[in-house]
Order: structure tokens, then sequence, then C-alpha cells
């Protein structure tokens, strides 16, 4: 079983695939029961920088089956929590994936004013909570409340051994090999926010939950993600600012297009092969921006809100009749967008596939020296292997009347039936292919493939 959970931001898409079920923790640790087997096989976050406030939403995948599930966040004062949905994670992914396209092959088009069966005359593809303040044991509960599906509270301490053992009388299931973790966190003055299933609830009633802070704070405690992890742990980060971003205690690198090379007979390129190389020259503790440019406030927001407005009940937002879905949609757009200047708005994607040893210090983001897009869309200009033979024309079928091929434009023409072929070779042995194959051959020569 797949689940994913959503800390912090949350971006839209239009006519979406809804994700797996997600939580929030902005990086935060999932714990389940000990006698059971879970462990986290990647994250994808989102983080909303903003003067004033930071949003964080993180979407945890793991493997297994838990029967319960608890996270626990670091966090700097008193946060606020509320529901997100999957949808905006599908919406980031489809707006920044890198697209990679094979070398132009150059060949020639239909002969003018040749047309496909049924083509128009304008040419071929004109298609167009408030808190308590409670204290216990050593741990003060400063806020809780019940959001969704979920338990939350807010608690701070300085005593970490009362904290631990706050946590376990709450059914809290912190593994050993994470108390220090916690331990290093109370010493360095964090709160903590946990969450749980409110009893009762099933894992289809799982929801992402967005997590903001007061201030700028684009910091994501990686210690905590160490919670339930492998060896490896994917993590791709969407950041959104006034301007591109990088990591400011990672290494960061970019893979230069023009290196980029396409494989006519698998249909590949070697861009995950650059991507793995980057990762081994910095021993696994770089991050590689995907891509980054200038967005705008209407493309991050428009489709979430619209998606809630004409799919209410499969949006992820409001409950199970599709109530609220409207309202909570617009306060994740609010969210996403924060108290950055519209004018200066810019979405980076960076991605790292990250070793344990790499989840020792937390994360920090900031602006990039370099202020240049990254564009992920590459067309390589390099090809290898046998790349597909251009098509073969054949125009015939129609009246064709004034002089020359076409005349010369004094008669009238009839629309010429335009027949391909597709081929090897000048000579014999061609298939004519008419009416929809024309289309589907020509689609092959302009086909895209994504890495």
């Amino acid at each position: 079983m797949k689940l994913s959970h959503a800390l912090l931001l949350a971006v839209p898409v239009a006519a979406l695939a809804i994700t797996d079920a997600h939580d929030a923790a902005a990086c935060g640790g999932c714990f389940v029961p000990p006698e059971e087997s879970t462990q986290v096989t990647g994250h994808r976050m989102l983080l909303s920088v903003s003067p004033t406030e930071t949003t964080l939403w993180d979407q945890i995948s793991y493997s297994g089956n838990p029967s319960s599930f608890a996270w626990i966040l670091p966090t700097k004062g008193i946060v606020e929590v509320g529901l997100s949905s999957d949808a905006l994670f599908a919406f980031v992914e489809q707006a920044t994936s890198v697209t990679i396209a094979p070398p132009p092959l150059n060949c020639p088009g239909p002969p003018d004013g040749c047309q496909f069966p049924g083509e128009a005359d304008n040419g071929f593809g004109a298609s167009a909570g408030a808190g308590g303040g409670s204290a216990s044991g050593g741990v003060t509960v400063v806020a809780q409340a019940t959001v969704g599906p979920y338990e939350t509270v807010q608690l701070k301490s300085d005593d970490p051994t009362a904290l631990k053992s706050w946590l376990a009388a709450h059914n809290f299931s912190v593994p050993a090999d994470v108390q220090p973790i916690i331990d290093g966190y109370v010493a360095d003055h964090f709160d903590f926010l946990a969450l749980k299933l409110v009893p009762g609830q099933g894992l289809d009633s799982m929801r992402p939950v967005r997590v903001t802070s007061p201030g700028a704070s684009p910091t994501l405690p990686l210690r905590m993600v160490a919670a339930g992890t492998g060896s490896l742990t994917p993590i791709t980060l969407w950041v959104l600012g006034e301007g591109r971003y990088e990591t400011a205690n990672f290494d960061n690198f970019t893979i230069e297009p023009s290196s980029v090379v396409w494989n006519w007979d698998t249909q590949s390129s070697s861009y995950t092969t650059l991507k793995q190389a980057g990762f081994a020259k910095n021993a696994g503790l770089g991050w590689l921006t995907e891509a980054a440019r200038p967005t705008s406030s209407f493309e991050l927001t428009n489709n979430l809100i619209q998606v809630a407005q004409n799919n209410a009940t499969q949006s992820g937002y409001g409950d199970s009749t599709g109530m609220g879905a409207v309202e909570e949609a617009t306060a994740d757009a609010d969210k996403l967008l924060g108290n950055i200047a519209p004018a200066s708005l810019w979405i980076t994607r960076l991605h790292a596939e990250l070793p344990r040893a790499a989840l020792g210090k937390d994360l920090e983001v900031g602006a990039s020296m370099t202020q240049t897009q990254v564009a992920n869309f590459i067309q390589t200009a390099v090809g290898i292997g046998t790349p597909p033979a251009c098509p073969i024309y054949n125009c015939g079928g129609g009246d064709v009347s004034g002089s020359g091929f076409f005349g010369n434009g004094v008669g009238s023409k009839s629309s010429a039936r335009c027949d391909v072929s597709v081929g090897g070779s000048s000579g014999g042995g061609t298939v004519a292919i008419g009416g929809l194959g024309a289309l589907v051959a020509l689609a092959m020569v302009r086909r895209r493939k994504s890495r």
C-alpha cells in the first residue's frame, strides 16, 4: 500500500487523477506501532516562503500496511494547521515535470495544397484550533484541535525525557533510533506538532494537511525525516518565493540541456543517467534544480479552485459530499501565495536522492545566486541509434486545375487526397496509409517522450 502525507503547500490541477492519501508534518517523522513493518519510500514537499509566513506541505509515500499512523513535526512557535488536498501536488508535478523531446528529423511536410481526408483548409494539426496552554510533567500543551480526521496537539518542552514520556503516554510510538533526534530538536529550542488519526477513522479517510509558521523560515527539519526511512530517500521539493531558490547548505547542480542525448532505438534520453552521475559526484548530497521559472498567481490557483468548483466530491476538499470544497480550496490557494509579491513570484523544483547519512542536518533553502530560468522542456540536438524514416506523401484523387502541379492561382482546385507512406528508402515496399493512419504516422515523427 502507498500513502502520502501532505504538510504545507498544495497546488491544483484541472483534471487530475487524485493521488494517494497524505499526512502532515513539515518534513515530519512517520511513526507506526513497533510490531508493524512500514517504511517511508519518498517525500514530495512544497514550501511557500513569504516575508510574513512560511507554509509547507509534505507528501510522504511509504510501503507496508500499518493499522495506525502518527506524525511528529518540529516547529517554531504556534503554527496554523489546515486541510489540503492531493490535487495540489498533482498540479505542481504536471507544471514542472521534465520532458525530453527527440532531435528534429527535418522531414519535409506534405506538398503545398495536399490535404489528408477530412482535414480543414487551414492545415494539418490545427486543433486546439485554539490552544489550551496546559502543562503536564514538564510538557506544555500550547494548542490542540481536531482538523478533519486528525487529532492535533502542539507541544513545548525543555525536557526531552518528559517530552518522550508524554508522547509514549499518548500512544505516539517513537523508535529508539529517533529519540536522540528529538533530544536534538529540544536542545535547539524547537516546539512540536503531533498528529494522529481520530479514533475510528480508517486509512481511506486520511487527507493532506498544511502547516503555516510565522515569518520567513525556509528550513526543513530533515533530521526528523530519518524516522521510518530506508537507506535512500528520494525527495522532490517545490519552492514558491520571490525569485529562484536553491539549497543553502547542500551542493546544487543542474543538467546542461546540450549534454542530453536521445536514443532512437530505446525512445529515451540520457537525462536519468546524467542525473544519477550528478548525485554520485556529490556523494549523494547534491540537489538537482530540475525547473525554475516565473509563474503567476492565476496559474497556481485557478485550476485548484476550478477542481473544487466543478468536481467537488473528487477534488479532495470538503466532506464526502463535496460540501465546503470551494472554501477549503480557496484557503489553500491563499496560503500557497502567502504575501509573495506577484511580480516576483517564481516556482523552483529541486530533487535529491539522499542517503540516510545526509539526513543528519536540516535543509536550508535561500535565494539562488543565479537568477536564471531552468527550463523543464529539453529539445535534444544529438541522437544515437536509428531514427524513424520520414513519411512519403502521395497526393492524388483530387481534381487539380490550372497550370503547374497545383495550378498557378488562376484556376480553381479541389482538395487533393494525401496518403502517406512510411518506408526506409525511396524504392518500393512502402505501404500507403490514409486517414487516421496518416495522423499516427506523423505523430510517430513528432512524438515526445518524457524522461
